[in-house]
């Protein structure tokens, strides 16, 4: 039951995901003139140039991208894949007639914000749902497999010929907008892969690590991690403390820290994902 549960979770995801991606994409940069990258930036080169509606290119090119990602990736990552292929370009298609050409606003700004933020959020859901939206994300995928060139590089490369492609029919403010949409939804992608996932690692030197210890189990329940450790200069013996805690529990360590040992040392780093009991798994 949990596993159909959450398999239900994970098709909506992918189904919002690539709703607020189109939303993005139809109702803020296709008014505004941006040009932008992916599939989407390449349906709007192939629409200026041949007035093809960019909702049939992109369906017609996710498809192709879809069995070219199934011959050539595998059945597993066709079947992560499929959904958005076909859900994306069927939602521009029902968002450009929902909206009949109105337009929100036409400060090429806000557009600029408001479509890098909704097209990142679209596309940092789906991929919290371990799916892939499709389309440019294959030709990347393919190289590295088969060249192993580095998969992030292939992807930027991928996007600058896209956005070359546009710039050749834009002149001026728009392509530098365009490359600032680029940037931002860049961005929030990166930050949705963070979301619930950032931990922040203490470690701490102290001739009171036992005290300091013991003070963490009973007021925030966390583990601890003992290490052995030798001091460079006076090469004396210590151990040092090591404990991964969240971002509000962080204060409750500076205050126990400072009330056993001000002169302690103390390092804190923020780390993107923690696996492991009490954070992925129960507590036994």
């Amino acid at each position: 039951m949990k596993k159909k549960s959450m398999f239900i979770v994970k098709i909506l995801m992918i189904i919002a995901g690539n709703i607020i991606d189109a939303a993005g994409f139809t109702l803020f940069v296709v008014p505004s003139g941006l040009i932008t990258g992916g599939t989407s930036g390449l349906g709007l080169f192939v629409h200026r140039i041949s007035g093809i509606p960019v909702s049939a290119f992109v369906f017609i090119f996710n498809i192709a991208m879809l069995i070219t990602g199934l011959i050539l990736l595998g059945k597993q990552f066709a079947a992560t894949t499929i959904l958005s292929s076909l859900c994306y370009p069927a939602a521009i298609w029902l968002i450009e007639r929902v909206s009949a050409g109105y337009i929100i606003t036409e400060n090429i700004f806000l557009c600029t914000v408001m479509g890098g933020l909704l097209i990142g959020a679209g596309v940092g859901i789906v991929l919290r749902a371990g799916a892939s939206s499709g389309g440019m994300d294959v030709p990347p995928l393919v190289v590295h497999k088969y060249l192993r060139l580095p998969l992030s590089t292939m992807i930027y490369v991928m996007d600058i010929i896209v956005l070359f492609l546009q710039a050749i029919w834009n002149f001026g403010d728009n392509v530098l907008y365009g490359v600032v949409l680029v940037l931002i939804y860049s961005i929030v992608i990166d930050k949705f892969q963070l979301i619930g996932k950032t931990m922040m690692q203490v470690k701490i030197i102290s001739p009171h690590t036992l005290k300091i210890r013991d003070s963490i189990f009973a007021e925030l329940d966390r583990g601890v991690t003992m290490v052995q450790s030798r001091t460079g200069y006076l090469e004396k013996d210590t151990e040092m403390l090591l404990s991964v805690v969240s971002n509000r529990e962080i204060i409750k360590i500076h205050r126990i820290v400072k009330e056993l040992d001000p002169n302690a040392f103390m390092i804190v780093n923020r780390v993107s994902e923690v696996m492991g009991e009490g954070f992925t798994r129960p507590r036994n």
